[in-house]
């Protein structure tokens, strides 16, 4: 800020004695000052709003308006303006008046003409530290504002803790994030971040204590719900004194980035098995050939109902069994390799009720009931009709193979706001806990023939449209097929 004397100030000086006026008019003028002279109130107020003064010097007694009065109207106008009440000797009940309309300061007749200047730049400083601060107050809290914009925007985890680890500030990425309660000030970072076996907050610590001055690792968060949620936590120190031993955290949900890498290591080993188990199944090909032929032969030539055309028979039937199995691992390869799906807009209520007809196109599974619930509106999602029918016929498949003795097959299908989810239910016998995670592994099955490579198939397809699936099952009662597909606009 610039030095008051080099800097032409504007003051009006308000009083009917034109001596007093006079004299202190030629005091300002010495000192660099443009000066105002009024001599009544009303003179004094029009002067104000014309030249916007930095200090007015008013009489009490003046003509035409008095001058609280006058005091009062200029307070109006603009409260900052320093204004000094001139008052007679003796006139403290006046001061006292004046102070209580807004006055900044008083002097009293008579009094020396140089040490209104004193006064002025007295005030004036005042009045221009005042409003500096208050600009500055502006401008800090525009730029807190302008960051808590940003923290609200960058779609990120951001927390700030005191050096204890209790929480100082959250933004809503994170109450969203880390499912926090209202009263999550105060709380210790670590009862919102929970990691088995793990003190979050002491491995930051221990990071700067080593001297580093940025943390980063990942981390599994656990829930109350069983769930796990992927995240990077990265973390530094508040710099400034007044926060020292504070510390920054942002918190970035990692799970997608986590689910696209697990997908990309699932298709890396799908491609390589798919390679091997070509070779093994040419192979085995090559061998079954020979052994179903000869086995036939042998079958012609010996008696029927002797132990040894029994034991051929084996043979034959084992063979088989094997013959099924590698058209099915040939039509798993063939898929993994060659197919092209082409999407189309097509109503998910389309694709169930075909599936639902191959499943049922044969006498089979008599014994088992279905109850279908469908959109009442059609419902688009981008498909391949084909292979997204293929899917549900897998499903439905492995559904009723689990109820032998019969049961019933439930299909629901819910619109979301931009996916849809279609439950598929059975009666069956249901999946031990410790298998349901293998049931997507190529060549797991718990039936007497297969390779084990449908469901296998239908994780791929169901990946391969945007989708996920989910299996939840008990034993005795039943599994649930859960299938997430999105909608056609999104």
């Amino acid at each position: 800020m610039k030095g008051l004397r080099n800097v032409k100030r504007k003051v009006i000086i308000a009083d009917d004695n034109r001596y007093v006026n006079d004299a202190v008019r030629d005091v300002f003028v010495e000192h660099n000052f443009t000066v105002v002279q009024t001599f009544d109130g009303i003179q004094t107020i029009e002067s104000f709003a014309k030249t916007k003064p930095d200090i007015v010097f008013l009489d009490y007694r003046m003509p035409a308006k008095d001058g609280l009065d006058v005091l009062r109207e200029i307070k109006s106008r603009d409260p900052d303006v320093p204004v000094v009440v001139i008052t007679g000797e003796g006139s403290e009940d006046v001061a006292v008046k004046a102070m209580k309309a807004g006055a900044d300061d008083y002097i009293t007749k008579p009094f020396a003409v140089s040490t209104v200047i004193g006064l002025a730049e007295k005030l004036i400083k005042e009045h221009d530290l005042r409003l500096e601060n208050i600009r500055l107050k502006e401008k800090v809290d525009a730029y807190k504002d302008y960051l808590a914009a940003i923290t609200e925007t960058i779609g990120e985890a951001v927390i700030t803790t005191d050096s204890s680890g209790k929480i100082r500030f959250m933004n809503t990425m994170a109450k969203e994030l880390l499912g926090a309660e209202k009263e999550w000030k105060g709380m210790h970072i670590n009862d919102l971040v929970c990691v088995a076996k793990r003190d979050v907050f002491n491995d930051i610590q221990e990071a700067f204590a080593d001297g580093k001055t940025r943390f980063e690792r990942e981390y599994i968060l656990g829930s109350d719900d069983g769930s796990s949620l992927y995240v990077l936590i990265t973390a530094s120190l508040h710099r400034r004194e007044e926060y020292a031993g504070d510390v920054f955290i942002v918190i970035r949900d990692l799970t997608d980035i986590e689910d696209m890498r697990r997908q990309m290591v699932n298709a890396e080993k799908m491609a390589a098995l798919g390679k091997v188990v070509e070779g093994v199944a040419h192979e085995i090909r090559n061998s079954l050939t020979s052994l179903g032929g000869f086995s036939r032969r042998l079958e012609r030539m010996l008696e029927p109902g002797s132990h040894q055309k029994l034991y051929v028979d084996l043979i034959i039937e084992d063979v088989r069994r094997l013959e099924a199995m590698i058209r099915d691992i040939e039509s798993y390869v063939n898929y993994t390799k060659i197919h092209k799906p082409r999407f189309i807009a097509i109503d998910i209520a389309k694709v169930i009720n075909d599936a639902l007809s191959r499943t049922f196109s044969s006498r089979r599974f008599e014994g088992i009931e279905t109850r279908l619930m469908l959109p009442e509106k059609e419902v688009l999602i981008k498909a391949d009709p084909y292979y997204l029918v293929e899917a549900f016929w897998n499903i439905f498949i492995n559904a009723c193979e689990a109820m032998p003795s019969g049961g019933t097959l439930e299909i629901g299908v819910k619109r979301n706001t931009s996916s849809i989810t279609v439950d598929v239910k059975d009666t069956g016998h249901g999946i031990p806990k410790d298998d349901i995670s293998d049931v997507f592994n190529p060549f797991y099955t718990t039936k007497a023939s297969g390779a084990g490579l449908g469901l296998t198939k239908v994780y791929m397809i169901i990946e391969e449209h945007g989708g996920d699936i989910t299996i939840d099952s008990k034993v005795g009662r039943g599994t649930r097929v859960r299938v997430h597909l999105p909608l056609k606009d999104e």
